[in-house]
């Protein structure tokens, strides 16, 4: 494992897309993304995408000056059109849209199609919960490498879903998973540290148990979580993000471009009920209650949101490891676009 200081991480990211031709604010924020997921511990989704997102730049799927559109719109609706530019501008589009017509209107609901990967989604209900708004998020990824409950191969994707309320402390209650056992992109972390997978994450292409991390290359898939109630929050995802975005279904097999997002947002502001400082006044009072129930030995009782952020005080201050296959990949990266990466770590 390479440990690469967050400034350092940030200011790569930084110069390997305005090298591609992004503007300096789009991909300013479209790096903040990706590393504020290694920061909170979500591997899967961070600077990992440096390479991934710079193959689809140079394949054409990933228009980098694209500007989101709406295309129809009421007072408490918004349908966006993503323009295949980064998913991350697209899906900044659908939060603020959402945000600003849930305090004017107290509900909204948006939704986008012709969107790349967003990244982490719960990213955006966070920056939603910071601005006094409940959110839910449902993404459908519309290429299938997760299997239904019970049905033998790869069907929808790893369809994640978010939810977050705004709180009175520092960090807002969230919640942002995949509804596969786990998120495709742990694989990959896991095969470029070189180890095993849990055997309960996958099935090879006959349905057999197995803990091999390319396995999806291999015509195998994942398994959704918690049985059947993964796979029906994977449904909901899948008609939410899919079906009512206009965007690929993922029985509708593997096709270009890679990995599309279907997103949809629905936004309610407090004050259309209790008000914001009554709602918060109880959802602290709750979370803390929660915080304070007895826990098994040895154990702790923590809050979604809570190991997300000590995992980012920690990593603030000690730096991320990356996999070295992982760095290796973005020194020769940053060599092909000619990035002085070696300058940038001085």
């Amino acid at each position: 494992m390479i440990t690469v200081p967050v400034d350092k991480l940030t200011e790569i990211g930084i110069e390997i897309f305005t090298k591609q031709g992004a503007s300096l604010e789009r991909a300013t924020f479209l790096v903040e993304t990706l590393v504020e997921a290694n920061l909170t511990g979500h591997d899967s989704h961070g600077v990992y995408y440096y390479v991934r997102y710079s193959d689809r730049i140079k394949d054409g799927y990933i228009k980098v000056d694209a500007e989101p559109e709406i295309i129809k719109e009421t007072p408490g609706t918004a349908y966006i059109d993503g323009h295949w530019t980064f998913g991350q501008m697209t899906a900044k589009k659908l939060v603020e849209v959402a945000v600003d017509k849930a305090k004017e209107n107290m509900v909204a609901a948006v939704g986008a199609f012709n969107c790349n990967h967003i990244g982490r989604i719960g990213y955006y209900t966070n920056w939603a919960a910071k601005q006094g708004i409940i959110s839910t998020f449902y993404v459908n990824v519309g290429h299938p490498i997760v299997s239904v409950h019970n049905g033998l191969g790869k069907t929808f994707g790893t369809n994640p879903y978010s939810a977050s309320v705004p709180t009175g402390g520092d960090i807002p209650f969230l919640v942002d998973y995949a509804t596969s056992v786990v998120a495709a992109g742990k694989l990959s972390v896991a095969k470029a540290k070189g180890v095993k997978i849990p055997k309960h994450w996958t099935r090879d292409q006959y349905g057999r148990v197995n803990d091999d991390p390319d396995i999806l290359s291999k015509g195998g898939w994942l398994l959704p979580f918690g049985e059947y109630k993964g796979y029906g929050l994977q449904m909901v995802s899948e008609l939410l993000g899919a079906a009512l975005t206009g965007s690929r279904l993922g029985p509708q097999g593997v096709s270009v471009p890679p990995s599309p997002n279907g997103i949809f947002m629905m936004a309610v502001n407090p004050e259309a009920f209790v008000g914001l400082d009554e709602f918060v006044k109880t959802t602290d009072g709750l979370l803390e209650q929660v915080k304070n129930w007895p826990a098994l030995g040895g154990e702790r009782v923590m809050v979604p949101g809570e190991p997300e952020k000590e995992t980012k005080e920690k990593r603030m201050r000690e730096g991320i490891e990356l996999p070295e296959t992982t760095w290796t990949e973005i020194n020769e990266l940053c060599e092909k676009i000619g990035v002085d990466i070696d300058a940038i770590l001085k």
